[in-house]
């Protein structure tokens, strides 16, 4: 009898130990699917900031931004994409492109001596669900952006590492 009884104790601590060590695995799963979404938005914003503070007036050089502007809009399937003009005259562009099912964030640089490429800004294992920029620009030549985007991870912590983002981000453009 003491044998059946110590070897139910026994089998009730090592499932509930299991039990325990599964939530521990699981919340580590989740907190590492956060975290990488929310490096790779940092990511994102700290690139995207730069260019926007440094962004210049058209003037005629891109082709999706009039020429008194420093920010064109666009939109297409994914969300809104944002064109400017930087410091060094490159014509870029910000969206989304759906990579395998993966929404990831893209930036296009045209330069004026025609070179140009594409690259990523985040990596496949997060899904940017939204992303919409909007532009204000004010009459006497200030201008900012709001971005508002949604990203989660991807595979089985997709719903509980969601993330929603907002910010603004003003030109230093000040010139009219």
């Amino acid at each position: 009898m003491e044998v059946i009884v110590s070897t139910a104790i026994f089998v009730i601590v090592i499932l509930s130990m299991t039990g325990i060590f599964k939530m521990v695995v699981d919340a580590q799963r989740q907190a590492i699917a956060s975290q990488n979404v929310e490096e790779s938005l940092r990511y994102f914003l700290e690139v995207i900031s730069k260019e926007i503070r440094m962004a210049q007036k058209n003037g005629g050089q891109c082709p999706h931004i009039s020429h008194s502007s420093i920010f064109g809009l666009a939109s297409n399937e994914l969300g809104d994409i944002l064109y400017l003009r930087n410091y060094h005259d490159d014509c870029i562009s910000y969206s989304l492109v759906n990579d395998n099912g993966v929404n990831r964030f893209s930036v296009s640089k045209s330069s004026l001596t025609g070179m140009a490429f594409t690259t990523w800004l985040s990596p496949r294992r997060v899904n940017i669900s939204e992303l919409h920029f909007t532009v204000h620009e004010k009459a006497d030549g200030q201008a900012y952006v709001t971005i508002n985007l949604s990203a989660n991870y991807v595979g089985k912590e997709a719903g509980r590492s969601k993330m929603r983002v907002q910010t603004s981000i003003s030109s230093r453009h000040y010139r009219p």
